[in-house]
């Protein structure tokens, strides 16, 4: 029976291994997406607004920050308008 067995815990030294394999995954990702921005410009392209575009969609958040940018721009234009 699996309840009855206890489960092999892990020691510090094998949470901050497995830690640290991630960390230097992130870190490789974050370079390819630096990478990608330096195409981008390249390009003739915003890319720290298309970033922000990718992130928000991979992150479920288009709707919310669309909403937040028109909040912005309406009270930008009640500011000029006062």
């Amino acid at each position: 029976n699996m309840e009855n067995q206890e489960v092999k815990k892990k020691t510090k030294a094998e949470f901050v291994q497995a830690m640290k394999r991630e960390f230097c995954e992130v870190e490789s990702i974050m370079e390819n997406v630096a990478e990608l921005k330096g195409q981008a410009k390249e390009a003739g392209y915003d890319a720290t607004l298309l970033a922000k575009i990718a992130k928000s969609m991979a992150e479920n958040k288009v709707d919310e920050v669309l909403e937040k940018n028109e909040i912005f721009a309406t009270l930008v234009e009640e500011v000029r308008n006062s």
